[in-house]
């Protein structure tokens, strides 16, 4: 899922409230420290008194609406193939939308050279995705008939402008936040987190109805066996409504962060003239999904005001101390591919093949925790970084290991290992919740890294990852749809199995 992109853009910028981030320590403005090792924050806290709660609420409100709509359409999963034409092949069908969602950003960057402000192109993907879940909710059965064959043309179309959302909020929604006191960017990364942690545990609510049993109907030509699941606690409808809602409240929040004159005042100046972001566009992707690669964010503030000669005294010795060799850059960014490759690219499309042949429920619960497991992998990453590149790729073999156990369940589809039984629906389940914490811990730990060098180091970090991503979608989409590599069945259909 798309949460960790957000994580691994993290800019921080120098103002007199809050520290900033230089390699392993904090340059606190205010009592001048620097003796904080990793991410722990600064001895002195902003008084409380210092910030406007309801600024806060609104932060996070706002940075909910990044990724919930992506976020949001993945959990929904194990009851839209049970729905739709494409069946357990629908998620290579997203996987690749997603990413074609990418023209978001490079979209924005053409518009950059037009002067368009920024809040303007914040309201349009807004905008554009509340109403494409408004249609989805309405509209994701229909079908259309391309070559002798049914496609859920609408539910593509719509996927996409949601996409649109995901991806173009990596490069933009950071940008904008810049513009207040930095005191605010833990509120907005709170609620990024919540974009993702939210769609699931309203997805384990709604539940999917157990796993389906096998009844007989009379039908026109005899009887015929068929698998009948019973209903959710609401529907798909309702899920996507849900989504509207929530995305709505979102970008009323932005209005009011953006118009109100209780929160224009916590601006930086008026005419945002004091900070300035340039950008290193490398596509983000998933997702989500958006992959998921990621575009990269590095944040130019002119140093002004007391404090910005030795805080640039300061970056310049740490970036110097801590950037990585040339051989251990390139190895990193070979494992940043990689992991994107696995994470973002390929296993989010054969999941279902993965999951489903040990139930519904067992697909309902990779889908769900695991997704809680990414911004979780974030959150333990940004409190307790890791920057060794030997436990890196430790965990990034660990996390490979996990991986093929999975690939196996997903090729021997439909009898992977332990099919049938408790253990094999545990094994599954945790395997899924074990990757995706893994591989988001390494995407976030090896970008932290890359942001201690200077030059380009993050463009490359972000553009390895979004190669890696894409590549893997397309070549997953291509193996699932175009071979027979892959196989699905109905769970009375035990003909077809043995």
């Amino acid at each position: 899922m798309p949460d960790e992109e957000a994580h691994v853009q993290r800019a921080t910028s120098v103002t007199e409230e809050t520290p900033l981030l230089l390699g392993d320590n904090y340059l606190c403005s205010n009592c001048n420290c620097n003796t904080m090792k990793h991410f722990s924050w600064c001895r002195c806290p902003v008084k409380l008194a210092e910030r406007k709660l309801f600024f806060d609420l609104l932060a996070v409100l706002f940075g909910i609406g990044a990724w919930i709509a992506v976020n949001g359409m993945f959990v929904q999963l194990p009851l839209l193939v049970q729905t739709q034409p494409e069946g357990w092949d629908l998620p290579s069908y997203l996987s690749v939308i997603v990413q074609i969602g990418n023209i978001g950003p490079i979209s924005y960057s053409i518009l950059q050279r037009m002067k368009i402000k920024d809040s303007i192109v914040i309201y349009l993907i807004l905008i554009c995705g509340c109403l494409a879940l408004l249609l989805m909710s309405f509209f994701y059965k229909n079908t259309v008939l391309v070559h002798d064959k049914y496609y859920s043309v609408p539910l593509f179309v719509l996927a996409f402008f949601i996409a649109l959302v995901g991806c173009t909020s990596s490069v933009l929604f950071m940008p904008y936040m810049s513009n207040f006191r930095d005191i605010y960017l833990i509120s907005y990364f709170v609620g990024e987190g919540l974009s993702g942690l939210l769609p699931s545990v309203v997805a384990l609510i709604q539940g999917v109805g157990g796993n389906p049993t096998c009844m007989t109907i009379n039908t026109v030509n005899g009887t015929e066996v068929v698998p009948v699941t019973a209903p959710p606690r609401f529907t798909t409808e309702s899920f996507f409504i849900f989504l509207f809602v929530t995305l709505t409240i979102s970008t009323f929040a932005f209005s009011l962060m953006n118009n109100l004159p209780y929160c224009v005042s916590e601006r930086v100046n008026p005419h945002y003239s004091s900070r300035r972001f340039r950008y290193s566009s490398s596509t983000s992707g998933d997702g989500s999904p958006c992959s998921q690669g990621d575009d990269d964010l590095q944040l130019e503030k002119q140093n002004e005001g007391r404090g910005s000669e030795r805080s640039s005294s300061f970056q310049n010795n740490t970036v110097a101390a801590s950037a990585p060799s040339s051989n251990y850059t390139m190895l990193l960014l070979i494992i940043a591919s990689w992991v994107c490759f696995l994470g973002n690219g390929v296993f989010p499309s054969i999941q279902s093949y993965s999951c489903l042949p040990y139930g519904n429920v067992a697909y309902h619960l990779s889908v769900t925790l695991a997704s809680m497991a990414n911004p979780l992998a974030c959150f333990v990453a940004f409190f307790i970084p890791q920057a060794s590149v030997k436990s890196i790729t430790f965990l990034t073999v660990l996390s490979s290991a996990v991986a093929g156990y999975i690939a196996t369940t997903a090729f021997t589809s439909p009898v992977p290992p332990l099919v049938n039984s408790v253990a094999g629906e545990v094994l599954v389940v945790l395997s899924w919740i074990a990757f995706t914490g893994l591989i988001t811990f390494v995407k976030v730990s090896i970008a932290s890294i890359f942001r201690q060098v200077s030059g380009r180091a993050l463009f490359w970090c972000g553009a390895s990852q979004q190669m890696g991503s894409a590549v893997g979608a397309v070549m997953i989409f291509l193996l699932i749809n175009k071979t027979k590599v892959f196989k699905s069945y109905s769970p009375c259909e035990f003909s077809d199995i043995f």
